[in-house]
């Protein structure tokens, strides 16, 4: 929120967030070979493929996501601590928790410590340099060329894990009857994430 005391650059147009995450969804359900959200559900398609599908769609936002989350965070704390803009976690999609919180995770490692503050943009900026906060030449591009990709990454990335877990559930059951060792192997993931995976589908079903 403002802060009197502080004179503000203009507001950075955000992105159509509602779009990205549309495409995105669109995205995923042709990546996995799905015509409709509820194909899955009902059995239109099979979990043994579908599993593989989910792995590598999440192992594609994680890589973009490793690539780009940086640049957009070191791009918004630019813009709070030294061009001092409004309406960031709109820039940014993210809620106004999650914006302070990726700052937060940039300078400390901690997304829960709290941001230092000023009453001046001079103090800003102060508290920016002790903090060895980056400049960043053309923050306000840096942040509208990552921020977007970040977005729609994590959208694929909360949309196919879904299905994977789903899938995951399906191989356990008869009439596959898989092991989660021989689900992992499948999938090419770590067993850990199989039994995570079913854990949580599990419970999504009351099971």
């Amino acid at each position: 929120m403002p802060k009197a005391g502080i004179a503000y650059g203009p507001r950075i147009t955000a992105p159509d967030y509602d779009q990205i995450a549309q495409d995105a969804k669109k995205q995923v359900l042709k990546d996995l070979g799905l015509e409709r959200a509820d194909d899955l559900i009902v059995f239109k398609a099979r979990p043994d493929n579908l599993v593989v599908k989910a792995a590598e769609i999440l192992q594609q936002a994680d890589a973009e996501l490793a690539a780009y989350v940086g640049d957009r965070d070191r791009a918004l704390a630019h813009l709070w601590f030294y061009e001092h803009r409004i309406g960031l976690a709109k820039t940014a999609g993210l809620t106004a928790v999650g914006y302070r919180q990726a700052i937060a995770r940039l300078l400390f490692g901690d997304k829960n410590r709290p941001l230092p503050t000023g009453s001046s943009n001079e103090e800003l900026a102060k508290a920016g340099r002790e903090h060895k906060v980056q400049r960043i030449k053309d923050a306000e591009k840096e942040l509208l060329e990552a921020a977007p990709i970040v977005f729609a990454a994590r959208t694929r990335r909360d949309i196919a894990v879904r299905y994977m877990q789903e899938a995951v559930l399906a191989l356990s059951q008869e009439p596959y009857g898989w092991s989660p060792d021989r689900i992992a192997e499948h999938a090419g993931v770590p067993r850990d994430v199989v039994y995570k995976q079913r854990r949580t589908a599990r419970q999504r079903h009351g099971m």
